[in-house]
């Protein structure tokens, strides 16, 4: 996206609402009886900006301003369409003309201090391959691969967040390629949120679905409606792992031809679970060139069930009237959002897993049984109790959709950040955390006897580690290793 052509889209629409409400007190402007047209041109403009450059929410309080003031302004439009000359911009009091400077100056504030802030920070480079998949009915597939593919360097597999979806980790992947990683992740049409085909253009489709992640995602450890849909997402990553993962050395143009490369899965929201899940069963356990797991932001919602109903009464002894009563009571019980408990097994680890979650979660207790009020308790209560190695990672400060592209590209959805003006330490900390960790698990297949078939034979490159900017938490009571 050219930053520099929104904010030039930015600047017009300032200027055709600035001009309109200077007109009474320039008599210079009093004669241009077509300025009555710029607020409207302003409204097309504004509009045009999203689907040329994405969703923008920083951009709707001007467009609301933008149709109040052309709805007060209709009388004037018609006079100039029946070449009539208008000079009801003089009736204007000073005081309206105040109070909408003011509320155009709050709209402009808010337009330009959450624009995208990629200025001074790296350009991605062009994503390597981009080719679409056919994996069956409504599972259609766009791959991107950034780094150099086909070179025997470690790979790592990302499966992209539902919201924002691969458009949201492009940096990420970017920087990951720069460090010598190859790393494969991809677009879902009619899952995904926006899809990106070939091309590299962004499709808005399923802005319906938008608010059923939403909620998934904010209910789905509280109420088993919104638990339902999160288990579903998890059920489509996991199609999308199973069909793409034995595929991943032919997209990536690996030969047969000595040792292949390791591979390390991340996955975000509901990948990340079923990645989980998937380690939990076993399913990784064939693939011995697959090291280990980092589940980003995830709620892990299979391990929730719906607590039971309370058992029957035995009312045979009251009559006929009572059962009724008794009947129609649980009848509207049942009409009430059903509560949720976590599950007694949560999933165990064969393969070492990564959790990276938010910063919101050092605020919750970290024992909160019953209530469910902390999305993260499942996590938490998976590293003390399940069996395995498991980790916890948290960035202090962090939100929940800032491991992802979204502090640089929608700032205006990092508002939990403390300082805007370092977003970009939480894309490069996302990218080097995922980096380090697969370093990490390299080294320790390194160290590990090659003569051993439960080992991966070594490799000759471990990319290098880097440095966290920002405060990093770690939990972990089997991996003493970790040290990102």
């Amino acid at each position: 996206m050219a930053i520099s052509e929104l904010w030039v889209s930015e600047a017009l629409i300032c200027l055709f609402l600035v001009l309109p409400l200077f007109r009474p007190f320039v008599k210079a402007l009093w004669p241009l009886d077509g300025l009555v047209w710029l607020p409207l041109i302003a409204v097309v403009i504004t509009v045009g900006i999203f689907p040329a450059y994405g969703f923008r929410p920083e951009c709707l309080p001007i467009l609301l301003f933008a149709l109040i003031y052309n709805a007060f302004n209709w009388d004037s439009v018609i006079s100039s369409i029946r070449s009539q000359p208008s000079d009801a911009f003089r009736d204007r009091s000073n005081l309206l003309t105040v109070f909408a400077f003011i509320m155009l100056g709050a709209a402009i504030f808010t337009m330009y201090a959450f624009s995208p802030r990629l200025a001074g920070y790296p350009e991605t480079e062009p994503q390597r391959t981009s080719k679409t998949l056919f994996g069956g009915i409504g599972r259609d597939y766009c791959l991107q691969i950034y780094g150099q593919a086909g070179r025997g360097g470690p790979i790592i597999f990302l499966v992209p967040p539902e919201i924002g979806a691969s458009a949201s980790v492009k940096l990420v992947s970017s920087e990951l390629g720069k460090k010598g990683y190859t790393v494969v992740t991809y677009s879902r049409k009619d899952f995904d949120f926006p899809f990106v085909d070939e091309n590299g253009k962004k499709h808005l489709s399923l802005l319906a679905k938008m608010p059923g992640y939403l909620y998934a995602s904010i209910m789905g450890t509280r109420l088993a409606s919104a638990n339902n849909r999160g288990k579903s997402m998890e059920a489509e990553r996991l199609a999308d792992i199973e069909y793409l993962l034995p595929r991943i050395y032919d997209l990536t143009g690996e030969t047969n031809d000595g040792d292949l490369p390791p591979i390390l899965l991340v996955g975000y929201g509901a990948g990340g679970s079923a990645l989980v899940y998937l380690n939990a069963n076993g399913r990784f356990a064939s693939n011995k060139n697959v090291l280990g797991i980092i589940a980003v932001e995830n709620r892990l919602w299979s391990s929730y069930k719906t607590e039971s109903s309370a058992a029957s009464r035995n009312s045979s002894i009251r009559g006929f009237t009572y059962r009724r009563l008794l009947d129609i009571a649980d009848r509207l019980t049942d009409l009430l959002p059903k509560t949720l408990k976590r599950a007694e097994s949560l999933p165990s680890a064969n393969l070492p897993v990564l959790y990276l979650i938010s910063g919101r979660a050092l605020k919750y207790p970290l024992l909160d049984y019953g209530e469910g009020k902390n999305p993260y308790q499942a996590i938490f209560d998976t590293e003390r109790l399940a069996s395995g190695p498991i980790a916890i990672a948290i960035i202090e400060n962090s939100g929940p959709l800032d491991y992802q592209d979204f502090p640089l590209t929608h700032p205006i959805y990092s508002l939990s950040l403390t300082k805007l003006k370092n977003a970009e330490n939480f894309i490069s900390d996302t990218a080097n955390i995922i980096g380090n960790f697969a370093s990490l698990l390299i080294e320790q297949s390194v160290q590990a006897e090659p003569e051993s078939d439960d080992f991966q034979q070594p490799v000759k490159v471990i990319p290098l580690r880097s440095p966290i900017n920002g405060n990093l938490f770690i939990e972990s009571k089997v991996m003493t290793w970790l040290k990102l």
